[in-house]
């Protein structure tokens, strides 16, 4: 008998990131209840006796137990409670936020092809940005509209600035690579004294390219602020903006 190989149907519940920011929040109710009411309920329970009369040398001893006991069982929840939130921080700072920087990178494989859109086309100038900017940042809107009812305080939204300074430093990357292409191709075609200009707006296609990042990172940077992320707080946006304000003279070429 031929042997199938065997197929793994497990179900790796970090791949989901809504489970993750379930699992996270569950944990951050857990940690909520040990330190506040479960203590209190146990405490409660475990209350001496209350004596009116002078205590007997076996009612003290059982006062001085009791007193041993509340210290063990305090400092056991502490020391439980401790180790909740750092799984609680991981969850959110390392698992979510790789989910999302992976999807929210995913649009970015079309800055290549802005050089495509212009390169001997003979399109006029652009006047908007590219349709792939409004998605870029979609997956983390989705998931925030979903859960910042949901977020643990101690996270907060450092994870939002992580995963838009990830996605940034992959798209500055992007136009770098892109930019660096267009000036070679402008150096090889003014060598050759074949440098294209259209009628429409005067524009080389290399400008044009320049200008389209240019709205590009333009429009991205508002999506940033509507995501409620500081754009000046995010040093690989500072390095997009850096790389297309040249071309912004080209608005009123």
């Amino acid at each position: 008998r031929e042997n199938k190989p065997m197929v793994d149907n497990s179900y790796y519940w970090k791949d989901q990131i809504d489970a993750v920011a379930a699992v996270a929040w569950d944990l951050t109710i857990l940690e909520t209840f040990i330190g506040n009411d479960y203590v209190f309920k146990i405490l409660e329970v475990m209350k001496p006796q209350q004596f009116n009369e002078e205590l007997s040398n076996e009612q003290k001893a059982a006062v001085v137990e009791h007193d041993e006991l509340k210290s063990l069982l305090q400092d056991a929840l502490v020391e439980s409670m401790e180790g909740i939130s750092p799984i609680i921080q991981e969850m959110w700072n390392d698992i979510i936020v790789n989910i999302l920087t992976s999807k929210c990178s995913t649009p970015l494989s079309a800055v290549k092809g802005v050089a495509a859109t212009y390169r001997m086309t003979n399109r006029p100038p652009p006047t908007q940005a590219s349709p792939f900017v409004s998605v870029i940042l979609r997956p983390l809107k989705e998931f925030d509209d979903s859960f910042s009812s949901r977020t643990p305080p101690q996270v907060g939204s450092d994870w939002k600035t992580k995963v838009i300074s990830s996605v940034a430093e992959k798209y500055s990357k992007a136009v770098s690579e892109l930019l660096e292409t267009v000036q070679r191709t402008e150096e090889a075609l003014k060598n050759r004294k074949s440098s294209r200009r259209t009628a429409a707006g005067g524009m080389s296609d290399g400008e044009k390219v320049k200008l389209q990042l240019f709205l590009d990172q333009n429009e991205f940077c508002k999506h940033v602020e509507e995501a409620g992320v500081d754009k000046e707080s995010i040093q690989y946006l500072t390095e997009l903006v850096s790389l297309t304000k040249s071309a912004e003279k080209l608005l009123i070429s």
